[in-house]
């Protein structure tokens, strides 16, 4: 019976010293360690907040890229995604793409294809060339050390800065950057290198641009000396010249003067017949 209540005194004096050290322990250590827990807790649920945040702002570029319809927007969206994936550079791309087509097209893309004014001037014509070329040599320049994948689109400025040459008729300037966009591309896009190589091979033809008039005239009416001389433009970015352009001469078409009508004969009376005798 003694050593009974000694094992019982012995387990309750084991029970109130754990019992005390653990409070001990809470009171001195405690804070601490729950401390260090709550900053684990509060630094994970920060990281799914931060990669929550930063898919949706990639997103919503990707959206706002999708939907730009001019190459202001367009612009303006590069410049606001810098380092996000590759929308910085595919917008730029974009943006001179839609300047060589409205070349192309002799259409304004701030107007309606049906407006009154929606044909380009020629200061426009040279104001969107140049930003079309600048556009396309900001692209090549930021991917010039690019590798893999990346180099794609690189190779697409080039290709767009030959188009632009090719629109001035300046066949050394294009052979240059077809040269380039061919060396890039011949090991990962063997597709593209020959593309390029087949347009080097067909720029001798911008010699043998044709005068052709914009619209059926007289071909006996005499040609305006001081009528202005507009180029077609060859396509833009990696899609290859389809045909020999033609250098189009819109003329006035003349004035024609009706065909006077000669006047009728006057009609005689019949003679009376003879009266017999």
């Amino acid at each position: 019976m003694d050593n009974r209540l000694k094992d019982i005194q012995h387990g309750t004096l084991t029970e109130s010293r754990l019992n005390s050290d653990f409070l001990f322990w809470l009171k001195t250590k405690g804070p601490n360690y729950l401390l260090v827990a709550m900053l684990v807790l509060c630094g994970f649920m920060g990281f799914n907040w931060w990669e929550n945040r930063a898919t949706q702002a990639r997103d919503g570029a990707w959206t706002e890229f999708l939907s730009a319809q001019t190459p202001q927007e367009l612009i303006e969206i590069a410049n606001k995604n810098i380092g996000t994936d590759s929308i910085s550079q595919l917008a730029t791309l974009n943006a001179a793409d839609a300047y060589m087509n409205s070349l192309q097209t002799n259409k304004r893309f701030d107007r309606e294809a049906s407006a009154a004014d929606s044909a380009l001037t020629p200061e426009m014509r040279v104001e969107y060339l140049a930003e079309a070329d600048r556009l396309y040599a900001k692209v090549a320049s930021e991917g010039a050390q690019a590798t893999g994948p990346a180099s794609l689109l690189t190779v697409a400025a080039l290709f767009g800065r030959a188009a632009v040459a090719e629109t001035k008729n300046d066949a050394t300037q294009a052979a240059a950057y077809l040269t380039q966009a061919q060396e890039l591309a011949a090991k990962r896009y063997p597709h593209l290198a020959k593309v390029a190589d087949n347009r080097k091979q067909s720029l001798p033809e911008l010699s043998k641009v044709r005068d052709m008039p914009s619209r059926p005239v007289d071909p006996n009416a005499p040609v305006d000396p001081a009528a202005s001389s507009q180029n077609v433009l060859m396509p833009t970015s990696m899609n290859p010249p389809s045909a020999m352009p033609l250098r189009i001469t819109p003329t006035e078409t003349p004035t024609v003067s009706p065909t006077e009508t000669p006047a009728a004969a006057p009609m005689t009376e019949p003679a009376a017949p003879a009266s017999p005798k």
